[in-house]
């Protein structure tokens, strides 16, 4: 069986990475503000802390698309510095 050998914390899941923008203080907290999805920016209107364990923080987020809010849910791995959302199949 051929196969790749996995180096990020995010190769174990299917997942997609995306380009957010984040507020981080100095406390280490950090908070989605944007995220960019097929190619459009979309305001992180609410989220809350779904999880937190191992360098990676789940959170689950409400986006805004036009006028409707659409739920997403966003992590960040951050040994990696990399933002993703769970791959559509």
């Amino acid at each position: 069986m051929a196969g790749f050998p996995s180096y990020t914390s995010f190769d174990y899941k299917p997942v997609t990475p995306v380009p957010v923008i984040a507020s981080f203080d100095s406390q280490g907290h950090v908070a989605p503000l944007y995220v960019r999805m097929e190619g459009t920016p979309l305001k992180v209107d609410t989220y809350w802390v779904k999880s937190s364990f191992a360098h990676v923080t789940v959170f689950s987020c409400q986006v805004q698309r036009g006028k409707h809010l659409i739920p997403l849910l966003l992590s960040y791995y951050q040994q990696e510095g990399v933002w993703v959302i769970p791959e559509e199949r």
